[in-house]
């Protein structure tokens, strides 16, 4: 079980660096290679609006072929994709390449986590998804230095191209564990009588809200670190490291504490923390406070550590056996749809609010972005309130 675990978590770690390096390395992208304003957005709107579209897909495919192999799949394509953006020479190739790397991805989110839905048993799934979830965040806050560190000492292409070899060794280890993921049958693309079962509808929503904002975050907060504060690149990776700690420490005590607090309170606590670390980060941003920002990220990497493993975890519990497939599917297209919602809700700020000399989102965007996402982590704590019960995160399963 432990190669089929950091089979899945490397991919994990290539979805989260691909899409957190991002907004470290657009703006070197953007004076390499010339890129209009409307090809940045797509640059970054295209991976996730194809990894949201084609997730059910992803889903399905793994109850047609069996989690492993479509996992397999979508780390080759993931893998040749990462070198296509790399070798790029133009914005139209890049937007292309990202396109694909989008729907390997929606192959590889539900596929990891119905591997380890049926690798590891019930008593032991918690636990796992905590080492997936947290490695995975834990690469998503170093994602930003590791982009700063090749956008300055060596090329924006590093960024993508370290992906190939992690890929590689990804594939490597799947093939070596073979783990045993049973084809299932064959249902409806979407199945929307999973939102008739109370807690997936509410770890789904959530999710939502999370999605909401770490991408907001992460893309338009680490490239308004170097725009409007005027930090390098590297200096901006690093301004994101105080995510880091909190992050892994919350994710892992989570992992072990979930059965016992209970999805309400992790729910519901990590909601308001994430809040408060968009609201604050938000403010640091408007005022160009780098401490006040640094400072947020604290109590945001505590939310995202007691949300994303938990309430992951309390929608595939919730679902069927047989629709867990669907279900891991659903979970993470809802969650990349929030990501979507996000990058996009910025966008249509930035149009209307100044922006930076280089064209990106300006502070008064980005601050505003950070705030709706901070009423929609509010909404989710009192979601995750209504939703689960108070003790045990045990919810009685219901047939769809």
């Amino acid at each position: 079980m432990r190669a089929t675990l950091i089979a899945t978590t490397s991919a994990m770690v290539l979805l989260v660096l691909d899409s957190t390096i991002m907004g470290v390395l657009l703006p070197s992208m953007r004076t390499e290679l010339g890129l209009g304003t409307g090809e940045q957005a797509w640059v970054v709107a295209i991976y996730l609006l194809t990894l949201a579209l084609l997730m059910p897909f992803g889903g399905r495919l793994c109850d047609a072929l069996g989690a492993a192999r479509t996992f397999s799949i979508g780390m080759a394509a993931f893998t040749v994709a990462s070198a296509g953006v790399g070798l790029s020479t133009g914005g139209a190739e890049i937007i292309a390449w990202r396109g694909v790397a989008g729907c390997a991805a929606a192959l590889l989110v539900p596929a990891g986590l119905a591997v380890l839905a049926d690798v590891y048993p019930d008593d032991r799934r918690a636990g796992a998804l905590a080492v997936y979830t947290g490695v995975g965040q834990g690469f998503a806050t170093v994602g930003p230095l590791v982009g700063g560190l090749c956008a300055e000492f060596l090329s924006w292409r590093w960024g993508f191209l370290v992906n190939v070899p992690v890929g590689v060794i990804g594939l490597i280890l799947m093939a070596r564990a073979r783990p045993v993921t049973p084809k299932r049958p064959s249902r409806t693309l979407l199945d929307l009588g999973l939102f008739r079962i109370g807690p997936f509808t509410g770890a789904a929503l959530i999710l939502f809200a999370l999605g909401f904002g770490m991408t907001a975050a992460t893309i338009y907060g680490a490239a308004s670190l170097q725009e409007t504060l005027g930090l390098s690149p590297a200096v901006a990776g690093v301004a994101l490291l105080p995510l880091v700690v909190p992050l892994l420490v919350a994710t892992r005590w989570a992992g072990r504490n979930s059965a016992r607090v209970g999805s309400r309170w992790l729910g519901s606590v990590g909601s308001l923390a994430m809040t408060a670390g968009l609201v604050v980060a938000g403010l640091g941003i408007l005022v160009g406070r780098i401490v006040v920002v640094c400072i947020a990220l604290a109590p945001a990497g505590v939310g995202i550590g007691l949300l994303l493993g938990p309430m992951t975890n309390a929608a595939l519990t919730a679902a069927p056996a047989a629709a867990r497939g669907q279900a891991s599917g659903l979970v993470s297209t809802i969650r990349q749809v929030g990501g979507v919602a996000g990058i996009g809700t910025v966008g249509v700020l930035a149009s209307f609010l100044p922006q930076t000399i280089d064209g990106g989102p300006g502070a008064g965007a980005v601050a505003l972005g950070f705030a709706v996402a901070a009423l929609l982590t509010l909404a989710a704590a009192l979601v995750a309130a209504r939703t689960f019960p108070h003790v045990t995160d045990t919810p009685q399963r219901t047939q769809p």
